[in-house]
């Protein structure tokens, strides 16, 4: 028997639903010596065409396809800040030294101890590269920051600059220079590095083209203006040199964001008498902890824009 001749309520259990007058009951209920498999019927399945290509250019998208990589916006995966290193620059050797004997390496550490202390009742874990006067590879502090999976790094150092007039605040983060100044200053500053020749490709590679880059770059901008806004009422000849990008060993190596902040002119006695008072190494100090929570503070603002 033909299932195309079959009427309706012709078989057994026959659904009430029809298509043209047919029954649309299962063909698993008909008697088996009723159903002619050669015959056409609307409920056995057919196989399914193959979309043409037309079809596919029709399939609609939400964007089109890019074609150069882009950063994926910051704001689609929140990300806390949990653990911060701060590098106290040099240790052992006094770095940069002041015509009255002040040196580098003194300074740092003193911002840097109060700086952990300011931020003591933050929900971060804060840690020293070094916590006393000794001497520390550069490799080694990018080694304790890697190590303690740091989610940023702020390395504290203070500058010598010719004229000695000069009073500036200057922040760096990871990536090429042709400025002379800051070849010169990185050059002196990864005197140290522990890097050898077979490491230029890997070297080359952090300087151009770091998934970190515009991390650091928001975090610089943000300590930068912090550091200089909080200065500029008592050192009124404090002068902005802004963010720059500048190839430290210690912002090559380091896997977080990470930025160089250079907070002091030790080469102008002037700035060197601030340094030797209290209260403006408390506001230093004050200063850095306003920007890091401050950009931790952007990383979860529902709309951030790039800078």
């Amino acid at each position: 028997m033909c299932c195309k001749t079959l009427r309706r309520g012709a078989l057994t259990g026959a659904s009430d639903l029809s298509i043209r007058g047919f029954s649309l009951a299962c063909c698993w209920r008909w008697a088996p010596t009723s159903f002619n498999p050669r015959c056409w019927c609307p409920l056995r399945r057919r196989p399914l065409a193959a979309p043409s290509p037309g079809d596919i250019d029709l399939t609609p998208e939400s964007s089109a396809p890019l074609t150069n990589p882009r950063p994926i916006d910051r704001s689609a995966i929140p990300l806390a800040i949990k653990r911060i290193v701060i590098d106290p620059g040099h240790g052992g050797e006094p770095g940069a030294l002041s015509e009255s004997g002040l040196a580098e390496k003194e300074i740092t550490l003193d911002v840097a101890l109060r700086l952990r202390r300011l931020m003591a009742h933050d929900p971060y874990e804060v840690l020293l590269t070094r916590e006393t006067d000794r001497a520390m590879s550069l490799d080694k502090r990018v080694k304790f920051a890697n190590e303690h999976k740091a989610d940023l790094f702020v390395s504290i150092h203070a500058n010598w600059m010719e004229p000695k007039t000069i009073r500036a605040l200057e922040t760096y983060y990871v990536g090429p220079t042709d400025d002379p100044a800051t070849l010169k200053l990185a050059s002196m500053e990864n005197k140290d590095s522990g890097y050898s020749l077979s490491d230029y490709k890997q070297i080359l590679e952090k300087i151009y083209v770091d998934a970190r880059h515009d991390e650091s770059r928001a975090l610089a901008k943000t300590i930068q203006t912090k550091l200089y806004r909080s200065l500029k009422p008592v050192n009124p000849v404090l002068a902005n040199r802004g963010v720059k990008t500048a190839p430290f060993v210690v912002l090559i190596g380091t896997q977080m964001p990470a930025i160089l902040v250079e907070i002091a002119c030790l080469s102008n006695e002037d700035e060197v008498k601030l340094l030797t008072k209290e209260h403006y190494r408390e506001n230093i100090a004050l200063a850095l902890v306003q920007g890091i929570r401050s950009y931790a503070a952007s990383l979860n603002a529902p709309n951030r824009k790039g800078s």
